[in-house]
């Protein structure tokens, strides 16, 4: 015997009684069945008969009982057992029957059979309608007889020593039948009183314990019943809590037994199987049944009748009923039980019982208690999580909405998260178990110092069990906290070497007990606060699990965490930020290979993809925090570090981080999120040297205060003291960062290179600095688009989004000029893209491929308006010139191909890609030649047209002047109308003549409408150029001259008409070509009568005599000027320079191109038409509403009334409106009534409220957009400005005045036309103080009262929903601010530069937002297959009106009205 077994096992006993459970520590155990029990032997034992006349004996008894089993009417041989002393008989003979040992003999087993068959058929007494079988004392005690039949089925659960595989299955077949007897009759039976349950519970309880203690043996009779003893066992526990509540010594007997059988597999599965079950129970109770739908299998386990208190009771009791489940992974703790014991001592092999075999299944059995607590936890947060394993499917991991997330039509199901368990409490819960199960790898490796010392509880406790409520984390490297049966203090590891073997094996469990505890802390709501203690030990368990232990490995623990804490710093958790240094080793590791090896249950995308969630959460921290130090972690054993690491100091890394990640990463999502991330880092990155005026140098020990060190930023980490990081790769000594260059870091950090693996150059650029940042990204973005990213839609559109980003994000900082040579060559690039987009294969054209083309188009066109330098250069211009040709036509005159010729334009068939892209590269070209250079005008970008109009035009000419007197006609009727190119121009013409009292030459003004905005042009005849003219006089007489008294001389000769020589000139032949008069002729009848009248008209002149003539001069003796001219027909000499007027051009069905229409500007409509033209913008339009949401509100009323009083709202979403746009007029647009009942209540004297809108404009080259607040108020909403975002200078700027008051009418103009211009794309911005509260907002309501102010309706509110794209803003506590993206299905993702679930700062907020909205209304525009650029819509509304109002004239009668003013009043 092993004596030194027992003397081990004492002592490990006396060392775990901290750990026993004290909730029954008044009550003792009941004592277990077993086979020796005096009580269950049956009066054939004491016979001296031989076992062989035994079983005849059984079997001449039983055999006539069991002939009545399953009959209706009892056959005339059964036996009828009418006595009580008679069933007492035969039930000693049956039970006896039931111990008879299996031989392979068939005969032998009848009577075993009919045994059972015989008590199965008698325990239907219990039911409504017992069997027919039945004997009649039993129908009279069903109770006390059924606790004897229970006590006697026992006998057929005992294992029987060396039987064989065939006799032990028939012995499985006849335990089912017991079980399921016994659970129809629990199921069924109304009678059973509180003695029969303890017996029902007592046999169960003791066959588990009789299969399941023993050390596992494969194949036995304990492994092939174990799952359905201990299914029945808990479910009929269960039914006993629902109609006869366990004792409290039931309970601690249940407690005993199962924490001996924790060696056996199916017990973790059908304990987290009846958690799952009772937690599902209970949630619907606390929480409504929409807080978590149970499954159809929990429905069915838990009993109806189960609920309130006593469900809370069974709940809790039995989730405690093994134990402490991380003893799981203590092999001496599961091993320390009588059976192990017994088998250790009777074993020659087996010097220790945690030594057995059957303990190696543990670390599964470990990770499966573990998945079954992180189930619990996730369906106590909202999560559905199934540990059933015929449903078990993919926890789903908290990294955010990843790419678009859908809006449910009804918010009802969203109470899951605002009303469910806070975190503190289900630390409460299961915390002490998962810290410790966290730290199972500690226990081993470093010392583990036990205190007897009981600690007091708090009054937060559930329970009197101890919980985790005193934690400091101190100089001397140890964390004391309370364990649930003690206090303990655990000594922080360092950073040692590998881990063993065995803790290898317990890695998954540890894993997943990770993963819970941060879905915990990153589930934390906004107005919730978690303990100090609680965050404590949380970081300390993060930063043990993110310690990189093989730089080639992911462990499953690190991948755990990444997984499950993508929210970690979003949810404003106190000292969030001391594991930032921790953090980014992981992230280095994970995101800079592509070769890493990871178990293969962890999927390498997802892990990429929230590792990347996690980065993009952190971009903002640096800048923000700037100079402020990171406080670390206590470190147990390591030097201290000399110098403390600083915020700015991580920016490089990070940024480094962020540009490695994105040349690996080669999923298309992940790769947006990254380019997103990097958009948002360059836009802070320029903000914040904006702001500062000079570049960012700190000195290694000098940290100054910042103006953005606030209250919220300096405490960094409350709860922790300032000691020394455990990890010494955070503890880098960093350079400047104006002086950190990517190969300067790579040689501060030794490791890094050999963690990195990807292929390609690695980028030389300085990434603390702006230029080199942008620099980088040029050239990495630019490379992999041309090479990687062009076959992926999302990822191109991203691409491109974030080089039109930067152009605009470079003309802010006015660089581009020093960084010439960047712009340049990214021109090139996407000149380049689209040449290789529309050069693919016809198979590879797709609506997709086209999409990006477009885009690449826009993305060009952003560039020119941002930096018009680039138009002027002549290669850029060329290179621009030949894709727009491309584009167009479909192929290019000059391929730059030797040997090929120039193809003239004439003589190319025009075959464009697609008419999208025709249509792209046809506003480039116009926006190239007309506005790149000119925009903004001097009126502001509020319109890349002109603003005037006929009657602006009317009041500033001569006309109105001159006939100031007249009454008031309108001015459209002083106009001429013509079309002109084929109806695609609409002309309209203003004839000004001149007046010498204004001083004004004729002039022609010309009203221009195209397809791309409406143009206006002055004409004025001169004879010379103004620089030649010079002082002209208009005066009435001017006088006669005077004399000129120095006459000379007056010569008298005759005059000649040719010179003398002429005579000596010899005559030719020539000179006789034309006769003279007397010559004779062929003179016909019409050549004489002009002979006669010509020769009548000279003898008349010829009789005048001189002294008439002389009386002609005198009577006119003065000479005078002739009268001015006022008729010129400006209009006829304009149109007729240009090349319109020619008969050929005018005749009926001309198709060239300079034919002219006249159009009939009579009718009432036309200037209707006009309007409605002019209505339709050039540009992208779109409009987002903006609102406000204070923290629990859900009523449409109460939300829109919040911009009453602007005083009230959070100053910063005020200095956020302020950098959305530019302020315009308030418009107040209709009543407003209110949507629910609650909200009458609140003003019922009121019936209808007034709606006011302030609206903030914004405009580029390509797009412009209108930011509505609306609120339901007679007063608009007063806007502080930002002190970054200065107002607008554009606007206010002198030379705009110009302008402005005609600009402001014609804004207001078009924010009163219908609705299709207004909302192309609906899009939302909601700042939510309360984060949780994104999940409730009535988008619906919202957009339903906007529309009904506005009168649109036809649509339905789940449709508005569904197709509404949101952004909602949370202002964290840190002075960060979290966006969250929420959008319709579709095939194209959200757009950047915003990503779902990124963290930016307060500086990049408005840009970020406005940008957002700008790229989601291309990419929505984009998507759908009808849409129509705003030239095209223009281009068919011109057409429109020239075929709808052309005037039908003839040449004659179209020549002779040019020659007519229009008929002013006609």
């Amino acid at each position: 015997m092993n004596l030194g077994v027992l003397n081990r096992m004492n002592s490990n006993q006396k060392e775990d009684k901290i750990y026993q459970d004290k909730m029954y520590v008044d009550w003792s155990s009941f004592s277990f069945f077993n086979q020796s029990n005096i009580e269950n032997r049956s009066v054939l034992t004491s016979l001296p008969l031989s076992p062989d006349a035994l079983k005849q004996i059984v079997t001449l008894v039983v055999q006539p009982i069991a002939t009545n089993i399953g009959i209706t009417h009892p056959s005339p041989l059964s036996a009828k057992l009418n006595t009580d002393r008679e069933v007492a008989w035969c039930m000693e003979v049956i039970g006896y029957g039931l111990s008879l040992p299996l031989n392979i003999a068939t005969t032998e087993h009848d009577p075993i059979r009919d045994c059972v068959h015989v008590y199965c058929e008698w325990l239907s007494a219990l039911l409504p309608q017992p069997r027919s079988a039945v004997p009649l004392p039993l129908l009279k005690l069903p109770n006390h007889y059924s606790r004897k039949i229970i006590c006697q089925l026992f006998q057929i659960f005992i294992p029987r020593p060396g039987e064989a595989p065939d006799l032990i299955n028939r012995q499985a077949v006849l335990c089912h039948r017991v079980l399921r007897t016994i659970q129809s009759v629990v199921t069924n039976s109304s009678i059973i009183d509180q003695d029969t349950w303890d017996s029902l519970l007592l046999l169960l309880m003791t066959i588990n314990d009789v299969l399941l203690a023993p050390p596992t043996v494969p194949n036995d009779i304990g492994d092939q019943l174990c799952d359905r003893v201990l299914s029945v066992l808990f479910e009929i526990w269960l039914h006993a809590c629902a109609k006869s509540f366990p004792s409290p010594r039931m309970w601690k007997t249940l407690t005993e037994l199962a924490q001996s059988w924790r060696h056996r597999t199916s017990l973790i599965t059908q304990w987290n199987r009846i958690n799952l079950a009772l937690t599902s129970r209970l949630l619907t109770e606390l929480y409504g049944p929409q807080f978590l739908k149970p499954a159809d299998d929990e429905q069915i386990l838990v009993p109806v009748e189960l609920s309130g208190k006593v469900l809370t009771q069974a709940w809790y009791r039995l989730l405690h009923c093994i134990g402490n489940p991380v003893q799981l992974a203590r092999p001496s703790i599961i091993s320390q039980t009588h059976k192990f014991l017994q088998y250790t001592i009777i074993s020659s092999q087996l010097s220790d019982p945690s030594q057995h075999p059957c303990l190696f299944s543990l670390p599964n059995i470990f990770v499966e208690a573990m998945k079954g607590i992180a189930g619990l936890v996730d369906a106590f947060l909202g999560l559905r999580s199934s540990v059933f394993p015929h449903e078990r499917t993919e926890r789903r991991t908290h990294s955010g909405s990843i790419g678009r997330t859908s809006f449910p039509v009804d918010n009802a199901g969203s109470t899951s998260i605002l009303h469910r368990a806070r975190c503190n409490s289900l630390l409460h819960l299961f915390g002490s178990w998962l810290f410790e199960a966290t730290l199972i790898d500690c226990e081993t490796q470093f010392n583990l110092k036990t205190s007897t010392a009981e600690t007091s509880s708090s009054s937060l406790h559930l329970t009197d069990r101890s919980r985790a409520s005193s934690v400091s984390v101190t100089s001397e490297s140890s964390l004391q906290s309370n364990r649930p049966r003690s206090a303990t203090v655990v000594e922080l590891p360092p950073d040692t070497a590998n881990v063993g073997a065995t803790l290898d094996g317990y890695e998954s469990g540890r894993a997943e007990a990770l993963g819970a505890l941060c879905r915990i802390f990153c589930s934390k709501s906004t107005d919730e606060d978690i303990l100090p203690q609680y965050l404590a030990r949380f970081y300390v368990v993060l930063n043990n699990g993110l310690k990189i232990k093989d730089e080639k490995f992911i462990s499953e623990a690190m991948a755990s965490i990444l997984l499950h804490s993508a929210d970690l710093f979003r949810v404003n958790l106190d000292g969030v930020f001391t594991l930032i240094p921790s953090v980014i080793d992981s992230l280095e590791v994970i995101l800079l290979s592509k070769d890493l090896k990871i178990k293969p249950s962890v999927n390498r995308v997802e892990l990429r993809r929230a590792s990347i969630h996690v980065l993009v959460s952190i971009l903002a921290a640096p800048l923000h925090f700037h100079s402020l130090p990171i406080k670390e972690l206590a470190g147990g054993i390591g030097e201290r570090n000399t110098l403390p690491t600083i915020f700015s100091n991580v920016r490089p890394r990070l940024t480094q981080l962020l540009l490695s990640a994105l040349q690996v990463e080669s999923d298309p999502l992940n790769t947006h999120i990254l380019l997103g991330g990097l958009a948002s880092l360059i836009h802070d990155l320029a903000a914040f040297e904006q702001s500062e005026h000079n570049a960012v140098s700190l000195a290694p020990h000098n940290y100054p205060s910042t103006p953005m060190q606030t209250d919220s930023a300096s405490n960094v980490m409350s709860s922790t003291s300032d000691t020394h990081s455990c990890h010494s790769t955070s503890s880098n000594s960093y350079p400047s960062v104006s002086e950190i260059t990517l190969d300067s870091h790579l040689e501060n950090d030794a490791s890094y290179s050999e963690r990195i693996s990807y292929s390609g150059p690695l980028l030389t650029f300085p990434l603390g600095s702006f230029h080199g940042l942008v620099n980088a990204t040029f050239h990495l973005v630019s490379c992999k688009l041309l090479a990687v990213w062009k076959a992926d839609l999302n990822t191109s559109l991203a691409a491109l989004e974030l080089l039109g980003f930067l152009a605009e994000v470079l003309a802010k900082l006015r660089v581009s000029d020093q960084n010439v040579g960047e712009s340049r060559r990214i021109v090139r690039v996407l000149c380049e893209y689209i040449s290789v987009q529309c050069s693919r294969p016809p198979p590879a054209h797709s609506k997709d491929l086209h999409s990006t083309i477009v885009a690449a188009y826009t993305c060009c066109a952003s560039w020119l308006f941002a930096h018009p330098f680039l138009a002027t250069d002549s290669e850029c211009l060329h290179l621009i010139l030949q894709v727009i040709e491309l584009g167009i036509s479909g192929s290019k005159s000059q391929t730059g191909k030797n040997g090929e010729s120039i193809q003239a334009k004439h003589e190319k068939l025009l075959k464009p890609v697609s008419l999208r892209v025709r249509d792209a590269a046809e506003f480039l070209l116009t926006s190239l030649i007309e506005q790149v250079g000119n925009f903004p005008s001097l009126t502001g970008p509020g319109s890349p047209s002109c603003i005037l109009n006929e009657e602006d035009l009317f009041n500033k000419s001569n006309l109105m002047k001159s006939n100031s007197n007249k009454p008031h006609l309108s001015a459209a009727q002083h106009f001429r109308y013509f079309a002109a190119s084929e109806g695609t121009i609409i002309l309209g013409v203003l004839e000004q003549p001149s007046n010498k009292i204004l001083d004004s030459d004729p002039m022609v003004t010309i009203l221009i409408r195209n397809q791309f905005g409406r143009q206006v042009w002055a004409s004025q005849i001169r004879h010379l150029p103004r620089h030649k003219c010079g002082v002209y006089s208009y005066t009435v007489n001017p006088g006669r001259p005077l004399p000129m008294n120095d006459v000379g001389s007056l010569l008298s000769f005759d005059p000649q008409y040719f010179p003398d020589s002429v005579d000596r000139v010899r005559p030719c032949l020539a000179d006789k070509t034309l006769p003279s008069l007397e010559t004779p002729l062929m003179i016909d009848d019409r050549i004489a009568a002009e002979l006669d009248k010509l020769g009548r008209l000279v003898d008349s002149a010829s009789t005048l005599t001189v002294s008439e003539i002389q009386e002609d001069i005198e009577i006119k003796s003065e000479c005078q000027s002739p009268l001015l001219c006022n008729e010129f027909q400006t209009a006829r000499l304009f149109l007729s320079h240009l090349g319109f007027l020619s008969v050929d051009g005018l005749q009926e069905n001309s198709l060239r191109g300079n034919s002219l229409v006249g159009l009939d500007s009579t009718s009432s409509h036309f200037f209707e038409d006009l309007d409605s033209l002019d209505r339709l913008g050039s540009r992208s339009h779109d409009t987002v509403y903006v609102f406000y949401v204070r923290s629990g509100q859900k009523d449409s009323y109460e939300i829109l009334s919040n911009m009453s009083l602007a005083s009230s709202l959070n100053p910063h979403f005020l200095e956020f409106l302020q950098a959305l746009g530019w302020p315009q007029d308030s418009l107040t647009t209709a009543q407003a009534k209110p949507m629910s009942k609650e909200s009458m209540d609140l003003n019922s004297k009121a019936n209808a409220y007034q709606m006011t809108s302030q609206c903030l404009y914004w405009a580029d080259g390509v797009s412009e957009i209108l930011f509505v607040v609306p609120a339901l108020s007679c007063t608009s909403p007063s806007f502080i400005s930002s002190p970054f975002h200065e107002p607008s200078s554009l606007n206010d700027s002198p030379q705009n005045q110009l302008g402005k008051e005609q600009k402001n009418i014609n804004f207001s103009k078009r924010l009163t036309k219908d609705s299709a211009y207004i909302s192309e794309v609906r899009m939302l911005v909601v700042w939510c103080e309360s984060y949780e509260d994104h999940t409730t907002i009535p988008i619906g309501d919202l957009l339903e009262t906007i529309s009904s102010c506005r009168d649109n309706g036809g649509q339905q509110k789940a449709d508005v929903v569904s197709d509404c794209f949101v952004i909602f803003i949370h202002a964290q506590q840190s002075g960060l601010y979290r966006i969250h993206l929420q959008g319709p299905n579709s095939k194209v993702n959200l757009a950047t530069p915003l990503v779902d679930g990124i963290v930016v700062s307060r500086r990049a907020l408005g840009s970020l937002v406005r940008q957002t909205a700008v790229n989601m209304g291309k990419r929505r525009r984009l998507d759908h297959d009808s849409y129509q650029l705003p030239h095209i819509r223009r281009k068919l509304k011109v057409s429109e009106i020239a075929s709808k109002y052309r005037s039908d004239m003839d040449v004659p009668s179209f020549y002779s009205n040019l020659f007519c003013n229009p008929e002013v009043g006609s």
